[in-house]
């Protein structure tokens, strides 16, 4: 006895001890289930957010070096024609994107030598054109030096001028940024792809040129690009709670399945009709759904005469039967004797009636489903 109840103790803690181990067993594979799914929505949010920026967001700034050129002077020193250059901006994709309005600016280099000061204003021209040379839009410019005294030429000269003994960091030289288009935007079914620069001007010295392109960004492109952190927070904390939400779906309905088959047909080997046997009742038959897999590939017609048979031959039996029988020719019987009333007079002659038997209502047959109920009377 004692033996036998030390063996119930040990088997009752080996299952107490199998039992937590497989409860140990299913909450580490619901943790590993779990990171593995968060660090997936994580990471495919990370790849939807800059995924869409790259595509909805261009690039600020397309910059493009202007080499000028221009035609010597055989017999004089300097220049004897205008600058000019052309600059191809693209030959196979389109550059710059549809609907986009981009600020197109010449930024030139000048020194702040005595003859650009002498100089003065000067034009710059420039064409933009299209595949084949096709003429898209041309701007005009003027430009000029900005205007030193001496005075402040002199100090800010003393002051940096270590600097400017140190090398090229600084220089005395002007930076003119001329912007020749304003919110500029481009065709898609004629894009840009080459730009003539135009400096009207022979006697303009310059040290170089290049052309900016700049997108003029407005609305959600702005918050995007100059607020970088903010909307990648919102962005894919965004797309975190809609992939959780559809990942969440997608679990309860792996564990949660509710799926009801329902095969609907009458199977000749169980099928139960249940016949009521009272006269004055309506008889109600009811065909339970099949089972067997022979019988699911009748048509839905066959399966109707099918039911109609069986109904048939049932009302048959029931009719044949002494009781109903009985039932069913005495209450003809007496819906089809003659009934006479006598007039209010004595003696005047009768008047005779006679009645029919209600009529029998058809047959009613539900339609389709579960369980097929045929009624009749």
């Amino acid at each position: 006895m004692a033996n036998n109840l030390l063996s119930d103790v040990i088997d009752g803690y080996r299952k107490q001890v199998l039992l937590a181990a497989f409860s140990f067993k299913d909450w580490v594979y619901r943790v590993f289930a779990f990171l593995l799914t968060t660090s997936f929505i994580l990471w495919l949010s990370v790849f939807i957010y800059v995924t869409f920026y790259y595509s909805y967001v261009p690039a600020i700034s397309h910059i493009r070096p202007v080499h000028l050129e221009f035609n010597s002077c055989q017999d004089a020193i300097g220049v004897c024609s205008n600058p000019f250059a052309n600059v191809t901006l693209t030959n196979q994709r389109q550059l710059l994107q549809s609907n986009q309005p981009y600020n197109i600016i010449l930024d030139l280099e000048l020194p702040e030598s005595e003859a650009n000061k002498q100089l003065g204003m000067f034009m710059v021209q420039l064409t933009l054109t299209g595949k084949n040379g096709k003429f898209i839009a041309a701007s005009k410019r003027s430009a000029m030096l900005r205007y030193k005294s001496w005075i402040l030429h002199f100090l800010g000269t003393v002051m940096f001028s270590p600097a400017m003994l140190l090398g090229p960091v600084m220089e005395e030289k002007q930076t003119l940024k001329v912007e020749m288009f304003s919110e500029f935007l481009e065709a898609p079914d004629n894009p840009v792809t080459n730009v003539r620069v135009e400096i009207e001007s022979r006697w303009l010295q310059l040290y170089s040129a290049k052309l900016r392109i700049q997108a003029e960004f407005m609305g959600l492109r702005y918050f995007m690009f100059y607020w970088p952190t903010l909307s990648a927070t919102i962005g894919i904390s965004t797309h975190v709670v809609l992939l959780s939400f559809l990942v969440g779906y997608v679990w309860y309905r792996l564990l949660n399945p509710n799926q009801v088959v329902v095969r609907v047909g009458l199977n000749r080997a169980t099928s139960a009709v249940t016949l009521s046997t009272v006269p004055s009742q309506p008889t109600i038959a009811t065909v339970e759904p099949q089972q067997s897999d022979d019988a699911q590939s009748k048509t839905l017609e066959q399966r109707r005469m099918e039911a109609r048979d069986i109904l048939m031959k049932e009302k048959k039996r029931q009719l044949t039967s002494p009781g109903v029988f009985t039932e069913r020719v005495r209450s003809r019987s007496f819906s089809t004797v003659p009934a006479m009333a006598r007039s209010p007079s004595f003696g005047s002659p009768l008047r005779i009636q006679e009645l029919t038997p209600a009529p029998t209502p058809p047959m009613m047959e539900e339609k389709e489903g579960t369980v097929k109920r045929v009624t009749f009377e």
